[in-house]
């Protein structure tokens, strides 16, 4: 992710006014935008995963309007492109000090099974390239602890979320035109409990203003 902020100057109060309301009905609006889907990684099943493709119908999952395409009024100019994952549950825990968890699923899930990602995009393909290219869009950092009478092992983990993939609006997303994005691991990987994975594109919104 970029950095929160901007460079900016100050304006006349009539652009300002202009740039807020369009004076045509034919003008755009241009907003910040993220666009996501997520989709669940299955232990020892999962080796390809596609984003975009389908209509969830959850919000917390996706936000897409129409599987595969945007509105006939909206193009997305892709800036930054990012990965999340995360368990069913966000601490694993097990009474073994050679147990497996949390972190040792994240590292198969991103380096282990060589995951790569295309963007497809009509009849033209952007990648593949290695999923560990993509960052997080952030999440809780912290510690936890206990009381124990024997061995434990605690783990929780997310891919970081220090800047990563940047197209910086050199690709857009056209209206109505197909796109999804591929991931594809060279084998299944045995993890302690499923995942999910959520696909987010940010990047400047054009859309109609009504």
């Amino acid at each position: 992710m970029a950095g929160f902020g901007t460079n900016y100057q100050a304006l006349p109060a009539a652009v300002v006014r202009a740039q807020a309301t369009p004076q045509s009905g034919m003008s755009q609006e241009a907003i910040w935008h993220c666009l996501y889907d997520t989709n669940s990684f299955v232990s020892n099943a999962t080796t390809r995963l596609t984003f975009f493709d389908t209509a969830r119908g959850d919000i917390t999952l996706s936000n897409m309007d129409s599987a595969g395409q945007l509105s006939n009024d909206q193009t997305l100019q892709v800036h930054n492109v990012c990965v999340d994952l995360w368990p069913a549950a966000g601490v694993s825990s097990a009474a073994v000090a050679t147990s497996v968890g949390n972190l040792n699923d994240a590292q198969l899930i991103l380096l282990v099974g060589r995951p790569v990602w295309t963007l497809n995009m009509s009849s033209k393909k952007y990648g593949p390239y290695p999923l560990t290219a993509l960052h997080g869009t952030g999440g809780p950092t912290g510690m936890g602890w206990g009381t124990f009478t024997a061995i434990h092992s605690l783990q929780y983990a997310r891919n970081t979320d220090s800047p990563g993939w940047n197209y910086f609006g050199k690709i857009t997303l056209l209206p109505q035109s197909a796109f999804n994005v591929e991931i594809v691991w060279t084998a299944v990987q045995v993890l302690t409990a499923d995942w999910r994975l959520r696909f987010s594109f940010f990047g400047v919104l054009n859309r109609k203003v009504q």
